[in-house]
């Protein structure tokens, strides 16, 4: 929360709605909608809040964030829905599975 005397800096989010530390989503967020990770997202390009901040406010993995983070950035705000996540990770699997990745592998004895 900002302290007085302490300069509040905002940037605009998802919505065309400005985005303080005041109003980031709450501490004990527990259901991530695509624009409360939006703006999460833009609060720390913006440096409104550090990522270990983030991590360690919101009980978050560095690596959940940047998992957000790239898919915010390729598809926008419609990424980070998460049933459209699911399909655009989908998606990235550059070669689908096999029938051959099933089976078992042998290696010789040395």
């Amino acid at each position: 929360m900002s302290q007085p005397g302490q300069v509040l800096t905002a940037v605009v989010g998802p919505l065309g709605f400005p985005i303080t530390r005041d109003t980031l989503p709450a501490p004990d967020t527990v259901r991530w909608n695509a624009r409360r990770k939006a703006e999460l997202l833009l609060a720390i390009r913006a440096e409104l809040i550090s990522l270990r901040e983030a991590v360690d406010l919101y009980r978050l993995s560095a690596e959940e964030i940047m998992g957000w983070s790239r898919l915010f950035e390729r598809h926008g705000l419609e990424g980070l829905k998460t049933t459209k996540a699911q399909a655009y990770r989908q998606g990235r699997r550059r070669h689908p599975p096999t029938e051959r990745d099933d089976r078992p592998v042998e290696i010789p004895a040395a």
